[in-house]
């Protein structure tokens, strides 16, 4: 399996909206994986995931092989 390294980049405080949260303040916190610098056959997949039980707005990633033809997440480059 792939080995992810994150890299905390910044947080920023944005307003919180919606009425029926607990939320007044929501932190967002931006993560980096460096994909092609740690390997490079793959690239950065953003995704975004709301927590909002601890008013956290995730900005978080993956790396993915741009050639895996048998699906079992390594690359064929490097099998």
């Amino acid at each position: 399996m792939k080995k992810l390294i994150y890299l905390f980049l910044t947080v920023l405080i944005v307003g919180c909206g919606s009425e029926d949260d607990n939320c007044d303040v929501m932190t967002t916190i931006v993560f980096d994986c460096e994909c092609s610098y740690i390997d490079k056959n793959t690239y950065t997949v953003f995704f975004t995931t709301v927590d909002e039980e601890n008013c956290e707005i995730l900005e978080d990633c993956y790396c993915e092989c741009y050639n895996d033809t048998d699906g079992d997440g390594i690359c064929d480059e490097n099998e």
